[in-house]
């Protein structure tokens, strides 16, 4: 049996984004469309203001909107560990 793989979905709202038009993806270049055509997505433009948008290593990191700020902590740190209330000085394995 193969096994299945699941994909995760983010719902985030971009602020000042719009999809690009038809006659906008075809004046990207090549290599890029290429690199997509047997993808399925959508070619946006996204504003970035003052530097907020970045690229590291073969991550893209833009303005987001719709995502509460602990999610990205984990549960147990955003029940027990409120607004960055507890310091992590290392970690500890429990019984």
């Amino acid at each position: 049996m193969q096994k299945e793989i699941q994909k995760t979905r983010l719902n985030v709202f971009l602020q000042d984004a719009r999809p690009l038009s038809e006659d906008e993806q075809a004046r990207l270049p090549h290599e890029k469309r290429e690199a997509v055509a047997d993808k399925s997505g959508l070619w946006i433009e996204v504003a970035c203001p003052e530097g907020s948008c970045s690229t590291e290593g073969d991550k893209i990191t833009l303005p987001a909107g719709g995502i509460a700020p602990g999610e990205s902590r984990g549960f147990w740190l955003s029940l027990f560990c409120p607004e960055n209330q507890c310091v992590i000085e290392d970690n500890v394995a429990l019984p």
